[in-house]
């Protein structure tokens, strides 16, 4: 089991949190950061940036001669990143192809294709519990906006018609995406800070950095080893906690390096109408919340980018489901959290994850 007696180190970093959005892993830095060994006999190099972007807060702490540029170079790729492709901006290259559904084809960079190309893959893995052209959906419900209500059967079935990744046009040699269907509209809430994350971690490594904790809104990525040899924790957040992005909200704790942890859970962002309540994440099937038995989806891998798109599907598909989709690709590792209190953990995660201690309404089981 974890070792509480740690936590009051890790809890200089704080939870990054930001209202209305999804924030469910907290990343814990140990006392010790990482240094090159040109200043092995000096204290670490260390720089951090905290800021708001893409509707939620993050934060990227370096470590290295080069901490300072590579944080702000960070910082300033994410910024970029939102001007090209959140929807909720005008100019923005996805909101230039939503503008121009039914209407043709819209030219982007290779960045924009080369995102909406992989959640297109992503869509056709996971056999549509990931589909980017939810955003018809999502803006019904008021999850698009924040004026949250409950839509009709009407709206619904008028808005299914439009959630179809099939329908996506993709031309690489002109570098064009067309959404043929007027109406259709593209979000890439679930697979933007992912790809986010990723691209951090790329210009960190071109630093001399020698370990950084990139947390894009809960979004944690970790790289590098640290002074002490030990390796990095990160805190999966307890869905059933009264806060669960309270800092000290952990249902569990894993251990590793060079890793992208993301979590989807339905507490993250929902309403409450008529005594019922509505979480954020759609099920592209039936235009409504998806009706899962978990409770929470982390996924850890390499790639932020599956991990964000992962996260998202498996919740929807469910924990049966979910696992059979673990045991047919087995490139990447999860955690399953119950709405029954069980945990499910991917085999492969048995030496780098247990449960906290006090967390005893909680069972944990590792499946292969």
């Amino acid at each position: 089991m974890a070792d509480n007696r740690s936590y009051a180190s890790m809890k200089k970093l704080r939870n990054i949190r930001s209202a209305g959005t999804a924030a469910l892993l907290t990343a814990l830095l140990m006392t010790a950061g990482c240094m090159s060994s040109a200043v092995a006999n000096k204290p670490p190099v260390s720089a951090g940036v905290d800021f708001f972007a893409m509707n939620t807060y993050m934060t990227i702490t370096c470590y290295g001669p080069d901490a300072k540029a590579a944080a702000d170079a960070g910082e300033a790729a994410v910024y970029e990143l939102e001007k090209t492709e959140s929807r909720m901006i005008s100019t923005s290259e996805i909101s230039r192809i939503n503008a121009n559904s039914g209407k043709g084809p819209v030219t982007v960079s290779q960045e924009t294709f080369d995102i909406i190309a992989d959640a297109v893959q992503y869509a056709e893995k996971t056999q549509g519990a990931f589909d980017i052209t939810i955003a018809p959906v999502m803006d019904i419900w008021g999850f698009g906006d924040g004026n949250y209500k409950v839509p009709t059967d009407a709206q619904i079935q008028a808005a299914l018609p439009l959630v179809n990744w099939k329908e996506i046009k993709l031309d690489a040699a002109n570098l064009t995406v067309e959404l043929p269907v007027a109406g259709m509209q593209l979000d890439l809430g679930g697979i933007g800070k992912g790809f986010a994350s990723d691209k951090v971690q790329k210009i960190m490594k071109g630093c001399n950095v020698t370990a950084a904790l990139i947390n894009l809104g809960g979004n944690v990525a970790v790289f590098g080893p640290k002074t002490d040899g030990s390796l990095w924790k990160i805190g999966i957040a307890d869905p059933n906690a009264p806060d669960p992005n309270a800092a000290d909200a952990f249902l569990g704790v894993l251990t590793g390096t060079d890793i992208s942890v993301i979590t989807s859970g339905g507490y993250e962002r929902f309403f409450v109408q008529g005594g019922k309540t509505y979480i954020h994440i759609m099920d592209p099937a039936t235009g409504k919340p998806a009706e899962s038995d978990l409770l929470s989806v982390s996924i850890v891998t390499p790639n932020g980018m599956q991990g964000d798109c992962l996260s998202t599907a498996l919740f929807v598909m469910g924990k049966d489901k979910a696992m059979t989709y673990w045991r047919d690709h087995k490139d990447f590792s999860c955690i399953l959290v119950t709405t029954s209190g069980e945990v499910f953990a991917s085999q492969d995660l048995k030496d780098k994850f247990a449960l906290v201690d006090t967390k005893t309404a909680y069972t944990l089981q590792f499946f292969s």
